[in-house]
């Protein structure tokens, strides 16, 4: 198998990751606590896309407000939709980054990061460098959490029944759907 179809073959990680994401997200009110980084407030923010898994042409679009937390977002993935691609908000020390992150290949773009405090024009390139940098080792360290937990049979066993019983409520959700897995 060549590099290119394992790749592809890999492509459905972005999409749970997202997901897992998400439900983290939603059942600790945004506040999630990340290697190395301390409490870091992630949220889905204003745009969300749900697309069905083999019929990519079945898409919803939800934008404004806290798409999210909308029941519209709720009843797609009743459907079976997953997420393809959500603007994305991460707040560590009062600084705050947007972006939208792509599932299929995890990309980032429309990055805004924070405001930058350096004076001169070359410290504040090594600045936004840092910021830059910064953001990525937090979805780094997010992935790394996500894919740890992946491999092992709490996956199957813990994470996946919570997340599907996530799906298909309408109740608020907190830390207490969240399994406490290893």
């Amino acid at each position: 198998m060549n590099l290119a179809d394992l790749i592809e073959t890999r492509s459905f990680l972005g999409s749970e990751f997202m997901m897992w994401l998400w439900f983290k997200s939603e059942t600790h009110d945004g506040l999630i606590e990340v290697n190395q980084h301390g409490p870091v407030e992630v949220v889905y923010d204003d745009r969300l896309v749900l697309e069905a898994y083999l019929a990519e042409t079945e898409r919803n679009t939800l934008k404004g407000g806290a798409p999210a937390y909308s029941p519209e977002a709720k009843v797609a993935l009743q459907h079976g939709k997953r997420v393809s691609r959500a603007k994305l908000r991460v707040v560590k020390d009062g600084r705050e980054w947007t972006f939208t992150f792509k599932a299929e290949g995890m990309d980032y773009t429309s990055v805004k990061i924070p405001s930058v405090l350096s004076r001169r024009q070359e410290e504040k390139f090594y600045e936004r460098m840092y910021l830059v940098e910064e953001l990525e080792d937090i979805m780094d360290r997010l992935y790394a959490e996500f894919i740890r937990l992946r491999l092992t049979d709490s996956w199957d066993e813990e994470m996946v029944p919570a997340m599907k019983e996530w799906v298909a409520t309408d109740d608020t959700v907190d830390k207490d759907w969240y399994p406490e897995v290893a």
